[in-house]
C-alpha cells in the first residue's frame, strides 16, 4: 500500500478543481459521455472479470445490473443538467424593493466513492455519474472482494479520464480505511451497516459529509387480499436476484395465518421451475466467496438447531450446498424465533424467512422494534391496511407488488433511513447530494444592516425590540389556544 501515492492522487484532483473552477454544462456532459463509453467499451472485460470474481455469474446479469442499468439515468442527467445548474431565485418580487437573492448549486470539490462487492460496478458508476454531473472530481474505491473487476476498471479509467478528473484506487494503493481518511468534500459509501459505521467515524475526523447506502432486513408483506401464488412467485424471484446478494432483496416475508403452507409450497414450486438445475447451472450465481458462503450456512444451521423448519428447493439428485462452486439452493425458513441469528442478521443469500400474522398490527409492532430497512414490500391492494402500514413503519422506500421499483426510477430518491443509511441519490437527487447550494444576497438600501444590529442600542430601539417580542408571544399564545 502506498499512502504517498494516494495522497498525491487526492492533491492532484484538489489542485485541478481549484485551478479550473466550476465546469460548465458542456464539460460535465462530455465527462458523463466518457464514463458511459468506458463502461460500454470495457463491458466484455468487466463482465468476464466479474464472472471470475464470483465463480459463476452470467454475463447477461452483469451487463444488465452493472453496465446497462445506469445508462438511462445518465441520459436523463444530461438532458436536464442545464436546468439543474440554474440558480434558484426564491423571491422575485423582492427585486422591486432592491433586494436580490440567489442560490447557486456549485460543485463540492473532490468526492470519494466506495463501492460494495454485490454490484461492484453499478454502485460506483452511478454515484460517479451524479458527482460528475454536479461538476466534481471523483476518486473511486471499488470493493477488494472483486479484485479482478477492480483491476480492469483501473486499467480502463486512464483511457477515458485524466487522473485529475476521475481515478480508480485499488487495494494495492490503499485500503478502504485509508481511502476514507482522506479529507474529501463528500464521501459516498455503499455496503454493510458495520462498515458504514467505520466509514462515518473516519470521515468525522475531517468533518467530511457522508452518504451511506446500507442495507437491512427488508420485509415483504403479503396482504390478506393478495393472490398468494402470484405474491410467492414474485417474492421468490426478488429473493433470487444475484442469488439474494442484493441490498434490496426481501429478507423476510409476512404471510396471513392460514396461508403460510400454500405460500411456501408456491414459493418452492416457483424456485424449482426457475432453477431445474443449480450445481451445474451457469445462470445460477455463486456466493461471492468462502467467508460469505460459510456465513449463510451458519445462519441456516443456527436456525435449524433452534427449532426452525428448513425447506430447500434443491433439484432431486443434486448434492447441495456445493462447497466447490459456493452454491446454495433456494431455501425457505419457517418457525423463526428471536433467539435465532436469522431473525436479526441480513441474510444476503438465497434464503427467505417466513413469518405468519393475524392482523397487520402484528407486522407493524414487529418492525417497529427493529432497525429500519432499506426497502419494504407490500403485495396487495392500495387499501386501508397498506396506508396503515405505510404510516406506521419506517424504511428507505416502499415498493408495492414488485421488486426494486423505486431503485429503477431516476425521478425518485433512493436511500436508506436510520440503520439502513443516510442521504439519497439518483437523478436530480444525486446532483443535489454532490452539490452545495451556495446563496448570494445583496440590497440597494441607503443604510447598512450591520449598523442597525451592532450595539449600542438606543432606549427607543430597545423598547421597540421588547415590544415586538411581546407581540409575538401574544400571537403564538392565541394560536396555541385555537389548537385546544
Amino acid at each position: 500500500m502506498s499512502t504517498d501515492q494516494l495522497e498525491q492522487m487526492f492533491a492532484r484532483q484538489r489542485s485541478a478543481f481549484v485551478a479550473d473552477g466550476f465546469p460548465d454544462a458542456a464539460i460535465r456532459r462530455e465527462r458523463i459521455d466518457r464514463l458511459e463509453a468506458m463502461l460500454l467499451d470495457g463491458r466484455e472485460r468487466l463482465c468476464d472479470a466479474l464472472a471470475l470474481d464470483y465463480g459463476t455469474r452470467p454475463q447477461a446479469l452483469s451487463l444488465v445490473a452493472d453496465v446497462i442499468s445506469g445508462l438511462n439515468e445518465m441520459a436523463y442527467m444530461q438532458k436536464n443538467l442545464e436546468r439543474w445548474m440554474r440558480p434558484e431565485r426564491p423571491k422575485p418580487l423582492a427585486r422591486l424593493a432592491g433586494v436580490t437573492m440567489e442560490a447557486h448549486p456549485v460543485p463540492l470539490g473532490v468526492v470519494g466513492i466506495i463501492g460494495p462487492w454485490n454490484f461492484p460496478l453499478q454502485l460506483v458508476a452511478q454515484p460517479a455519474a451524479a458527482a460528475l454531473a454536479a461538476g466534481n472530481r471523483v476518486m473511486l474505491r471499488p470493493s477488494s472482494t472483486t479484485p479482478r473487476m477492480t483491476q480492469v476498471l483501473a486499467e480502463l479509467a486512464p483511457r477515458f479520464f485524466s487522473a485529475d478528473e476521475l481515478v480508480v484506487v485499488t487495494k494495492e494503493i490503499a485500503s478502504g480505511a485509508e481511502f476514507a481518511a482522506l479529507p474529501f468534500d463528500h464521501l459516498f459509501f455503499t455496503g454493510s451497516t458495520a462498515t458504514g459505521k467505520q466509514i462515518q467515524r473516519a470521515a468525522a475526523e475531517n468533518l467530511t459529509p457522508v452518504t451511506l447506502e446500507l442495507g437491512g432486513k427488508n420485509p415483504a408483506v403479503v396482504a390478506p387480499t393478495a393472490d398468494i401464488d402470484r405474491a410467492a412467485t414474485r417474492i421468490g424471484a426478488a429473493r433470487m436476484v444475484n442469488s439474494g446478494q442484493t441490498c434490496l432483496s426481501p429478507d423476510l416475508a409476512f404471510v396471513p395465518v392460514g396461508h403460510v403452507e400454500s405460500f411456501v409450497d408456491a414459493l418452492i414450486g416457483s424456485w424449482r421451475d426457475r432453477y431445474p438445475q443449480v450445481a451445474d447451472n451457469d445462470q445460477y450465481v455463486s456466493i461471492i466467496d468462502e467467508q460469505q458462503y460459510r456465513r449463510v450456512l451458519d445462519v441456516l444451521d443456527d436456525a435449524a438447531a433452534k427449532g426452525a423448519t428448513i425447506r430447500s428447493a434443491a433439484p432431486d439428485g443434486e448434492l447441495l450446498p456445493a462447497a466447490a462452486s459456493r452454491k446454495i439452493a433456494p431455501t425457505v425458513v419457517t418457525g423463526v424465533t428471536d433467539a435465532m441469528r436469522i431473525a436479526d442478521e441480513e441474510i444476503f443469500g438465497p434464503v427467505l424467512a417466513v413469518h405468519s400474522y393475524e392482523d397487520i398490527a402484528e407486522v407493524i409492532d414487529y418492525l417497529g422494534g427493529r432497525p429500519s430497512p432499506l426497502s419494504s414490500y407490500w403485495y396487495g391492494d392500495d387499501d386501508h391496511d397498506f396506508r396503515r402500514f405505510f404510516r406506521s413503519t419506517r424504511s428507505g422506500s416502499v415498493n408495492r407488488n414488485d421488486f426494486g421499483l423505486v431503485n429503477a426510477m431516476h425521478h425518485l430518491p433512493f436511500g436508506g433511513v436510520g440503520r439502513s443509511g443516510m442521504g439519497s441519490y439518483h437523478g436530480k437527487f444525486g446532483f443535489d447530494t454532490f452539490s452545495h447550494l451556495r446563496p448570494i444576497a445583496a440590497h440597494g438600501f441607503p443604510f447598512s444592516l450591520a449598523s442597525i444590529i451592532a450595539t449600542p442600542y438606543s432606549p427607543t430601539m430597545t423598547k421597540a425590540i421588547v415590544r415586538y417580542a411581546e407581540q409575538q408571544r401574544k400571537a403564538v399564545t392565541k394560536r396555541l389556544a385555537r389548537h385546544r
